[in-house]
């Protein structure tokens, strides 16, 4: 009876894979603890944890022939609980047959978690990608980048990427001073999409001609020309038009401008009336005006800026944290002070990292109180490409695929060792530093052994 069963055992080893000539296990490895930080599952202390990277589903296992293991799908990846021991693993599939896979060495052992590729072939089914990058190229470079109501980034250079699956996703960027754009975009498994965005100013100008060289023309108290003058960029929103001859006021009215208007404001002589003006701050002499006719010992006046003015605290999460005004550092775990009427940029850093940015308009005098978040990682993409398919990839001694691969989810702003390894060729190695939000193309070329 032993004997029989040996020989059936025999049969099955040998038939099986025979029949399954549209599966297969590759790149099988323990995987070790990753230098990366990408390893977050925890160990089993009674069973062996096999990871199975395979873009399709509908598989069954069973474990040495007996026991049934259910599979926990994930994103392109199976998760096996297999019992102690395992010596051989038995796939099916309605499409690709059987398969069964022996373990190498002693089998798969408890505590320990193992990787490897379940490839699947049909020559009936055309391959597509699932995933495809879309590179954003954004005018101004600083701007924000909403993807699928989830993704949240900031971009300095004007420029973005992100590995989205195939299909449509929908996007936001914005800046300030300039309109947001909302559309949604298409990714296909051709190839990357680059999506240019350029975003249009929502700036406003005003333009104030008067009739003579004398006049000295005021918005909201502020100098901005003589007879012909251009503001700088404007907000939409109520402004005070004042024009000076000496240190006489002889126009004095509220101005309204739209957003993106190019207001121009013609005054003629009848405009120009002497009256009487409080200014909103005190007056500051300069050096009399030459060119203009004045009364002989006569003094030019100027008013002086008046800001609005709004106290502001900001608080990190703890005393050790760097809170940064503008690109400035300005103190630790907490800063208070007073801010003039414009745009402000906060975020903090610790330990090299840095926090999403905050944007704060002060257009009031109300207090503004601000609880900024903790630093936080950014990762990038590693995109691996050889003259070699199917070349192991190690990043940092931990083996992440075959060429050509995707590595995903690096921490940023450190350097890595890509190593590529292949059966008839030389190992080669490369250093590489890992961009935040940024893929990062290495090409390596690997060369015959002698």
């Amino acid at each position: 009876m032993g004997r029989k069963l040996t020989i059936a055992w025999m049969m099955l080893m040998t038939v099986l894979p025979m029949a399954a000539q549209d599966m297969s296990i590759e790149g099988f490895a323990r995987q070790k603890d990753s230098m990366l930080g990408l390893q977050k599952m925890k160990k089993d202390k009674k069973q062996a944890t096999l990871l199975l990277t395979t873009g399709e589903t509908g598989f069954t296992f069973k474990a040495d022939g007996q026991t049934d293991i259910e599979a926990e799908e994930g994103e392109g990846l199976l998760t096996l609980k297999v019992p102690n021991k395992t010596q051989f693993l038995t796939i099916t599939h309605a499409n690709y047959g059987q398969l069964t896979w022996r373990a190498p060495d002693k089998g798969l052992r408890k505590k320990k978690i193992y990787h490897a590729y379940l490839r699947t072939y049909n020559p009936d089914k055309e391959y597509k990608l699932q995933k495809q990058w879309v590179v954003f190229q954004v005018s101004p470079r600083d701007a924000i980048i909403h993807v699928d109501d989830s993704l949240l980034t900031r971009i300095r250079d004007g420029k973005a990427q992100y590995y989205l699956p195939i299909g449509k996703h929908p996007y936001m960027v914005e800046s300030p001073f300039y309109e947001s754009v909302e559309d949604t975009l298409e990714l296909t498994d051709i190839e990357k999409l680059v999506l240019p965005v350029n975003l249009q100013p929502v700036y406003s100008y005003l333009t104030v001609k008067t009739p003579f060289e004398a006049c000295r023309i005021f918005l909201d108290n502020r100098p901005i020309g003589r007879r012909e003058a251009v503001s700088s960029h404007l907000s939409a929103g109520s402004y005070r038009l004042s024009v000076f001859i000496d240190s006489l006021c002889y126009y004095d009215a509220p101005v309204a401008i739209g957003a993106a208007e190019k207001k121009v404001v013609e005054l003629t002589a009848s405009d120009l009336r002497q009256k009487p003006w409080k200014p909103q701050t005190r007056l500051v002499s300069i050096e009399p005006d030459t060119t203009s006719q004045t009364v002989a010992d006569s003094t030019v006046f100027t008013a002086q800026t008046t800001r609005i003015k709004a106290p502001v605290a900001i608080k990190a999460p703890d005393g050790d944290t760097e809170i940064w005004l503008n690109r400035e550092p300005v103190g630790n775990g907490s800063w208070e002070g007073e801010l003039e009427e414009g745009y402000y940029i906060i975020n903090t850093r610790k330990d090299g990292q840095e926090s999403a940015t905050r944007h704060l308009w002060i257009t009031d005098e109300f207090p503004k109180e601000i609880n900024i978040g903790a630093p936080q990682v950014d990762f990038g993409f590693l995109n691996v490409h050889s003259n070699v398919m199917g070349a192991d990839v190690y990043v940092n001694d931990s083996l992440m695929g075959k060429t050509p691969c995707i590595v995903e989810e690096l921490p940023a702003g450190k350097t890595y060792r890509v190593r590529l390894e292949q059966a008839m060729y030389k190992p080669t190695e490369q250093k590489v530093l890992i961009l935040g939000n940024d893929m990062v193309d290495v090409m390596m070329t690997l060369r015959k052994k002698k």
